[in-house]
């Protein structure tokens, strides 16, 4: 009786099903505010500063800065980062950090560095440079895939805050004038993810 209950779930006189499958990508429109230019300022003598209404004295500042995502999907973000140093300057930009250097070689050391934000005008800062998580400024490109992932627009942290930072030689034997300079280029790219991905 078992064998005739379940003889009817195979075809008597045969059959077959094709099921085709075929790849299917969505056009979501990719949309991310970028600034056209910003202000790198070089203060060997730590001095006070005011940028942006605010009184700094750091080497190295820059005006605070944003990318904003307006896509209806969060975004990865990878950075490239190319420096060339102001026409008729004899810094150099160097691959580390100057602090414990005894050279008095006018050098400057700069990277870049961002961070997901829900306000662009308060983000907390890292202390000090992290090779895992900032790009040296050289005179060659460098890029650091997905190093950083903005929420959808509208959403939590759907704004990218950076900065250039770092430090250079206080008083170098030849002296630091209003020739010396530096011009940074940050490309952005933007790589759409999962809405369900979660940015930390």
């Amino acid at each position: 009786m078992l064998l005739a209950l379940t003889a009817p779930g195979y075809a008597v006189n045969g059959g077959k099903t094709r099921i085709t499958g075929k790849c299917t990508l969505p056009d979501i429109k990719i949309e991310v505010s970028v600034p056209s230019t910003g202000r790198v300022y070089i203060n060997p003598k730590r001095l006070p500063v005011k940028v942006s209404g605010k009184v700094e004295n750091g080497q190295i500042m820059t005006d605070p800065s944003y990318i904003e995502n307006l896509s209806e999907v969060p975004v990865k973000v990878s950075a490239t980062v190319t420096g060339a140093v102001k026409s008729g300057s004899d810094m150099a930009l160097n691959a580390a950090t100057t602090q414990d250097l005894t050279t008095t070689a006018k050098k400057a050391f700069i990277y870049f560095e961002i961070h997901a934000a829900d306000d662009p005008d308060t983000v907390s800062w890292d202390s000090e440079y992290d090779e895992e998580k900032h790009i040296v400024v050289r005179t060659s490109a460098k890029t650091k895939k997905d190093i950083v992932a903005l929420d959808a627009g509208g959403q939590g942290k759907c704004y990218g805050a950076f900065r250039l930072s770092g430090d250079c030689i206080e008083s170098p034997k030849t002296p630091w004038t209003a020739r010396d300079g530096v011009n940074v280029e940050i490309v952005f790219t933007f790589t759409p993810m999962a809405t369900t991905d979660s940015v930390s």
